[in-house]
C-alpha cells in the first residue's frame, strides 16, 4: 500500500469517527417520549400530547427583540469578533517584517475592535431604550 492510499485511508477513518461522534448523541436523543400504551399513566408522556415550548420568553414584540438581541446577534457578533482578532494576530505573526503584511494586520485589527465596539454599542443602546420604554410604562 503507498503512503498516499495509506493517508487516504487514515482520513477516512478519522472522518468516519468523528462523524460517528457528532451524530450518536443526536441519534441517543432522538427516542421516543410517548407513552406506548395509552391505557396506563406515565406522566412524561402527557397523554400524547406534544408540546412546543415558545422560544420568545413574552408573546411580545419587545420579547423578540429581546430574544434577538440577546440570544442571537450578541453570541455571534462576540465570537465572529474575536475570531477577527485573532486572525488579525495571526496577520501580524506571518507578517515577518513586511510593512505591506503589517499595514494589512493593523487594518484587520482596526476593523475587528471597530465591529466590536459597534456591537456593543448596539447593546447598550438598545438595553437604554428598553429601560426608558419599561419606565414610561410604569409612570416612575
Amino acid at each position: 500500500m503507498s503512503k498516499k492510499n495509506k493517508t487516504l485511508v487514515i482520513q477516512i477513518l478519522f472522518s468516519i469517527v468523528i462523524i460517528s461522534v457528532f451524530i450518536s448523541p443526536v441519534l441517543i436523543q432522538a427516542q421516543s417520549t410517548l407513552n406506548p400504551n395509552p391505557g396506563t399513566s406515565n406522566p412524561s408522556s402527557n397523554n400524547g400530547v406534544i408540546t412546543i415550548k415558545n422560544p420568545f420568553k413574552e408573546n411580545s414584540i419587545e420579547g423578540l427583540i429581546k430574544v434577538i438581541v440577546n440570544d442571537i446577534l450578541m453570541p455571534i457578533g462576540g465570537v465572529i469578533a474575536v475570531v477577527m482578532i485573532i486572525f488579525a494576530g495571526f496577520l501580524y505573526v506571518t507578517a515577518r517584517g513586511n510593512e505591506n503584511q503589517i499595514k494589512k494586520a493593523h487594518q484587520a485589527l482596526t476593523w475587528a475592535v471597530i465591529g466590536a465596539a459597534i456591537l456593543l454599542g448596539a447593546w447598550v443602546i438598545s438595553e437604554a431604550i428598553q429601560a426608558t420604554i419599561n419606565s414610561l410604562k410604569t409612570g416612575n
